[in-house]
């Protein structure tokens, strides 16, 4: 669980302040904290750095205000409920999120989100596998690639300033990735199932 004790929360709120007014990439530590009266080794106590910070409050959010619960409990019809639960929430509270999403830094909010994105996909390919075995490099592959599709998709439309409604940005995606993803484990089963058909007779016993 993700917890903020109030100093924690100062400095965050200082930041998405800060945001407000100008990017974070010309955002510093110093600005953060002269801003709600601490000082530089109280920040660094707390965080490695200001994209740290960012991340945090992400998790915050995801944890506090979504409510999103522990990956391990969510099912496959509630998995693109909780994503779009996150995209709405980044529209709704944009000039933090357009802002953060469009830093160019090492460690950003880009990265934390893709690793947090993948980790869904990975409950969902699970649930689709229902209990089928795919080589680990294939299900790496589908796992990268539509986790890639949709980040790419947020960070694009952040870099727009989020200037469609999330439901539009949103609509069809999920589905389309979900019917794209079952398609193609389904094809390598079945792709598997005819090659082992088509093998010549005795060709395992001699093998």
């Amino acid at each position: 669980m993700v917890r903020m004790d109030h100093t924690k929360q100062f400095l965050a709120k200082s930041l998405v302040q800060l945001m407000k007014k100008m990017p974070l990439d010309k955002i510093s530590v110093i600005d953060i904290t002269d801003n709600c009266g601490l000082n530089r080794h109280t920040f660094y106590y707390h965080f490695k750095d200001k994209q740290d910070l960012v991340c945090r409050i992400f998790d915050w959010d995801i944890a506090h205000q979504l409510k999103v619960p522990p990956l391990t409990e969510i099912t496959l019809e509630k998995n693109s409920f909780f994503v779009r639960k996150i995209i709405d929430f980044m529209h709704e509270n944009k000039s933090f999120y357009v802002n953060a999403l469009n830093s160019q830094a090492q460690n950003s909010l880009q990265n934390h989100l893709f690793n947090y994105i993948r980790a869904f996909r990975e409950v969902q390919i699970d649930a689709i596998l229902n209990g089928r075995t795919l080589d680990p490099e294939g299900k790496e592959f589908l796992t990268d690639y539509f986790t890639s599709a949709i980040c790419g998709l947020i960070v694009r439309w952040a870099k727009n300033g989020m200037k469609n409604k999330s439901e539009i940005f949103y609509s069809g995606f999920m589905n389309v990735a979900h019917m794209s993803i079952q398609f193609l484990i389904d094809k390598y089963f079945a792709d598997a199932e005819e090659q082992t058909r088509s093998e010549p007779a005795g060709s395992k016993e001699k093998a």
